[in-house]
């Protein structure tokens, strides 16, 4: 298989592991330098993470940062650009066709995990976890998070945060941990990834565009600029991506309505990422540094079935793709006085068999997609 054709089908790794560097919270954050050069990935900025939230978002200042931009509402004329590609059936060469390897049989799912690690050892708390799955018949993908505080029972660890797990265990206890709360579902693979990919992802993609559902403003502690996310159509761009999908203290639900960002943020890098290929296959080439260094896949998945991946999720659109998160009935907290999610467990236990049996139209027709608490 050609060395182009190796790059595509690492590039749908990339449509699935696009969130999972993008969290590393804390409470106090620090400023970002690490991300990869332009040899390895993409140039870094100090202005990475926001360490001021104001809960009455202002109108954006101006800012003489060179390499960023506020957040705006994405134009008529770019909208346009952006629109799904027409159904003509590209031309694919005979090497193409015999690098193209059947996937197995079934649905497929994937486990995302995002570290707050700024290196690429893969250390700390899983903050970012999402489950990616393709549908039987190849035409649905669901995208279901997983709140990094949702309490959990742990194998051999007991009741915790689900972060935990990661932390004590690494993927494979992580891995064991999310299949057991959604009733013993199959994790085919899992994409891990680091701090420094998000930011080096979003530079080298020119930004990407997604569905804001929440008006916010954030002012980064670094420089004091002032990004205001308005709610609709919006374009992300150089470190203001990891920005919009790292805030919580401005959203009406805290760490909830974030991973719907985690999951927005997925969905348009998928588009994007689907336009490259189509538009300028040859930056493709660009992308071996960065998987290379930030990226790591577990599981029993080949490079031709990686490949084949791509070219169904071309064919997608985003009616194609149900985004939802595993349902929180309350916030609570433990004895210890340790903030956590109290998780539906009824409801959970029907998602877990809604993702089990690869349909998940029936719980969303019942309970719909929001991020809502449902309570006890």
């Amino acid at each position: 298989m050609t060395l182009t054709r190796r790059l595509l089908a690492l590039f749908v790794v990339l449509c699935l592991a696009v969130t999972a560097c993008s969290n590393g919270e804390t409470d106090n954050p620090v400023e970002t330098d690490s991300a990869p050069t332009t040899a390895d990935a993409a140039p870094t900025t100090s202005d990475a993470e926001a360490t001021t939230a104001t809960a009455a978002p202002a109108p954006p200042t101006t800012s003489d940062d060179t390499d960023e931009q506020t957040a705006t509402a994405a134009p008529t004329d770019t909208e346009k650009q952006t629109e799904s590609p027409t159904t003509e059936e590209p031309t694919k060469d005979k090497d193409e066709d015999a690098a193209t390897e059947p996937l197995p049989d079934g649905t497929i799912t994937a486990l995302l995990i995002g570290s707050d690690s700024r290196s690429n050892d893969f250390s700390g708390r899983s903050d970012v976890i999402v489950l990616v799955q393709l549908s039987e018949d190849r035409e649905h993908l669901n995208l279901v998070s997983i709140a990094r505080d949702s309490y959990v029972n742990i194998p051999g660890q007991g009741q915790n945060k689900i972060n935990e797990a990661y932390a004590r265990g690494g993927i494979p206890l992580l891995r064991q941990t999310v299949s057991e709360l959604m009733g013993g579902l199959e994790i085919d693979f899992v994409a891990q990834t680091n701090f420094d990919m998000f930011i080096a992802l979003t530079r080298w993609m020119d930004g990407f565009y997604v569905e804001n559902e929440h008006r916010s403003s954030v002012t980064v502690g670094s420089t004091g600029r002032q990004i205001v996310f308005e709610e609709g159509r919006i374009k992300l761009e150089n470190t203001d991506g990891l920005i919009y999908v790292r805030e919580r203290k401005t959203l009406p639900l805290g760490d909830l309505d974030r991973t719907e960002r985690h999951r927005a943020a997925l969905t348009g890098m998928m588009q994007r990422l689907v336009e490259i290929r189509e538009e300028e296959p040859e930056k493709l080439i660009e992308l071996l540094p960065m998987l290379h260094k930030n990226v790591k896949i577990e599981g029993d998945i080949t490079v031709e079935q990686l490949m084949t991946m791509v070219d169904i999720g071309a064919e997608m659109d985003s009616e194609d793709i149900t985004s939802l998160m595993v349902p929180v009935a309350y916030f609570d907290m433990t004895s210890g006085g340790m903030s956590i999610n109290r998780l539906n467990e009824g409801r959970t236990a029907e998602l877990g068999q809604a993702m089990r049996n690869g349909d998940l139209s029936g719980y969303v027709e019942k309970y719909g997609t929001s991020e809502e608490l449902t309570g006890r």
